[in-house]
C-alpha cells in the first residue's frame, strides 16, 4: 500500500491531540487503575501507512433523528458496541417537489430535495464543533463534577473528594452523523445491562478488575460515554447515567454560561481501516542500536554523597549532599507534595504512611475467550527516598536546568549492570506482566523541587557566579530496590539502560 502524505491536509494540533486521547484511554480502559509493565521491556517505533476518504450523507431539510444502539458479543468475554443514526423522513412536512419541463413538452423530472446529500470527507468532520448543555441531577454525595474553563475541552470529568483516583469518572460526548457507525470493541467483559435514559437508551458495560463504562445514545443524534473506576458502584454509575438530560445548544451560549453545563460534542469520526503487518515499518532508532545494560567498571564513574564533580555542559559543580528513606511524608515539603500529587494521594494511608506495593504476575489472556489471570503476586513494603542536591555555578548564568534519574544498578566484580528489580518470586514464576497497585514497577518520581517556585519547573533562575542553589527529588521505591540505588543528574525520564551523557558524567551511590 503506497499513499502520498500530500494527498491529507494537514490535521490541526488540537483535533489529533483528541484522537490520540480518544486512543489512549481506549488502550487503558480495561487497566485504568493498574499499571502494567511487560516483561521485555524493549520498544519499537512503527510507521503505518493508513488510508481511507469517508463520505457521509446527510438530508437538505432538517427531520427527526432515528438513533439505536446494539451490542454483539464476540466471543466469550468481547463485546462490540454500535450506534447508528438515520433521518426520519415521515414527519409530517411536506416535502417540495420541483417540476421541470423542457421547452418541447418532454416528461418532466422530479427532484427530492430531501435526499440531497452533501458530502462530508474525514477531513470536514475533525473540524466540526457541537455543543450541547447536559444538566446533571444526580451525583454522589462526595463527589464533585469539575467543570473546565475552556468550553472546548473535549472530557468532563468528576472525582471523590477523599478518594480521587479510586472513585472518579470522566464523560466523552460525541455527535453521531448519519452514515456514520460509531463502534466500540471491549474485551475483558463480564456483564453488560441495557436500560433507558432521558431521550435515549445506554449499554452498562462492567470490566473484569471492577471499570465500568456506560454508552448513552441520545434521539438528538449524540452519544455520551462515561468510564468509571471501580471505586464508584454500580448503584451510584447507573443512577448517574439515568440522571443526565442533553439539549443541543450553540457555541456562543456554552461562552456566555462560563461553561457550566456545557460540554463540547465533536463528529465521531470512525478510525481507519487496520493495516497488514506488510504495511508497516520499523525503524529502529539510534538509542535503540546502542543501548547497553551493562558497563566495565572503568566505563562508569562513581560518586559518593557529599563528594563534588564537575558538569563542564553546564560551567559549574555537583554534590548530593542528603539521602533520607522513611515510610510516609515527613521529610517532604508538603506544598509542593500537594502540588504535584494532590492532597489525597492513594498511595498514603489514614495514618499518613505509604501502603505497602501488591505485586501481581499475570497470564494476558486475550479479553475475548480468555481473562487476564495472576498466577502469582506478593506484598513488598514501600520506602520514600528524599534526595537533596546542590548545583553551583562557576560563570553565573540566566538559567541552570536540572535533572534527576533514580536508577537501580548492580555491582559486579568487574562490571555495572542495569538492575532488573525481580524477586525471587519473579524469577521463579512464568508471567507475562507485572501489574501493579499504586505505583510502577520502577522508582517513581512523587515531586522534584528547585527550593523557590514549583511553577519555574526543573531549573534555577538567574544563578549569580559561585552560587550554590539546591534542588530536591522525592521517589518511592520497593524495599528490596535500597541496596541497589544510584542517582543520575543528566536524565529527566527514567532509563533502563547507560546512555552516553550518564558514562559521561557519572553516577552518586546512594545505596542503603
Amino acid at each position: 500500500m503506497k499513499i502520498d502524505k500530500k494527498d491529507y491536509p494537514k490535521m490541526p494540533d488540537d483535533i489529533r491531540d483528541m484522537i490520540k486521547q480518544q486512543v489512549e484511554n481506549e488502550i487503558s480502559s480495561s487497566e485504568t487503575k493498574v499499571k502494567s509493565v511487560s516483561k521485555g521491556r524493549f520498544v519499537r517505533y512503527a510507521v503505518a501507512a493508513l488510508a481511507g476518504t469517508l463520505l457521509v450523507g446527510t438530508t437538505v431539510y432538517a427531520a427527526s433523528k432515528l438513533i439505536s444502539i446494539t451490542t454483539e458479543k464476540k466471543g466469550e468475554y468481547g463485546l462490540e458496541t454500535k450506534v447508528t443514526v438515520s433521518e426520519n423522513l415521515d414527519n409530517g412536512d411536506e416535502k417540495e417537489n420541483v417540476e421541470n419541463q423542457n421547452s418541447e413538452g418532454s416528461e418532466s423530472t422530479v427532484i427530492d430535495e430531501d435526499t440531497t446529500e452533501v458530502p462530508y470527507d474525514r477531513y470536514e468532520l475533525m473540524n466540526e464543533e457541537n455543543y450541547v448543555h447536559i444538566d446533571i441531577s444526580y451525583m454522589p454525595e462526595d463527589v464533585y463534577i469539575q467543570w473546565t474553563e475552556d468550553v472546548a475541552t473535549l472530557k468532563l470529568h468528576s472525582y471523590s473528594e477523599m478518594d480521587r483516583e479510586n472513585r472518579s469518572m470522566t464523560f466523552y460526548m460525541w455527535r453521531i452523523h448519519e452514515g456514520v457507525e460509531y463502534t466500540h470493541n471491549d474485551v475483558n467483559v463480564v456483564n453488560t445491562e441495557e436500560f433507558e435514559v432521558p431521550g435515549g437508551t445506554a449499554v452498562l458495560v462492567e470490566l473484569d478488575g471492577g471499570t465500568r463504562k456506560v454508552y448513552m445514545a441520545y434521539d438528538i443524534g449524540y452519544v455520551l460515554d462515561i468510564w468509571a473506576q471501580p471505586g464508584i458502584t454500580k448503584d451510584e454509575f447507573v443512577n448517574v447515567a439515568k440522571g443526565i438530560s442533553l439539549e443541543v445548544a450553540t457555541k456562543e451560549e456554552a461562552e456566555e454560561a462560563s461553561n457550566i453545563n456545557f460540554m463540547m460534542a465533536p463528529a465521531y469520526v470512525p478510525p481507519f481501516e487496520s493495516v497488514q503487518e506488510g504495511d508497516i515499518i520499523y525503524v529502529e532508532t539510534e538509542d535503540e542500536l546502542e543501548r547497553r545494560i551493562t558497563v566495565a567498571k572503568d566505563e562508569l564513574k562513581v560518586y559518593q554523597v557529599g563528594e563534588e564533580f564537575g558538569i563542564p555542559e553546564k560551567n559549574g559543580n555537583v554534590k548530593v549532599t542528603k539521602v533520607e528513606i522513611c515510610d510516609d511524608l515527613s521529610v517532604v515539603n508538603k506544598d509542593v507534595f500537594d502540588f504535584y500529587q494532590g492532597e489525597y494521594p492513594d498511595f498514603i494511608d489514614e495514618n499518613g504512611k505509604l501502603r505497602d506495593e501488591v505485586v501481581s504476575y499475570c497470564k494476558v489472556g486475550d479479553g475475548v475467550n480468555f481473562l487476564d489471570e495472576v498466577v502469582a503476586s506478593e506484598t513488598i513494603p514501600v520506602k520514600l527516598v528524599y534526595i537533596e542536591v546542590e548545583y553551583t555555578s562557576d560563570t553565573g548564568t540566566p538559567e541552570m536546568l536540572f535533572y534527576g534519574n533514580l536508577m537501580l544498578i548492580n555491582e559486579n566484580n568487574d562490571s555495572y549492570e542495569i538492575y532488573d528489580g525481580l524477586s525471587p518470586l519473579a524469577r521463579s514464576t512464568e508471567y507475562d506482566v507485572v501489574r501493579t497497585n499504586y505505583y510502577r514497577n520502577e522508582p517513581e518520581e512523587i515531586y522534584f523541587y528547585n527550593g523557590n517556585d514549583v511553577w519555574e519547573k526543573n531549573h534555577f533562575e538567574i544563578m549569580q557566579a559561585g552560587e550554590t542553589r539546591t534542588a530536591s527529588f522525592c521517589y518511592v521505591v520497593r524495599e528490596d530496590w535500597l541496596p541497589y540505588m544510584y542517582f543520575d543528574i543528566t536524565c529527566a525520564d527514567p532509563t533502563d539502560y547507560f546512555k552516553q551523557s550518564i558514562l559521561d558524567t557519572g553516577v552518586i551511590d546512594i545505596r542503603q
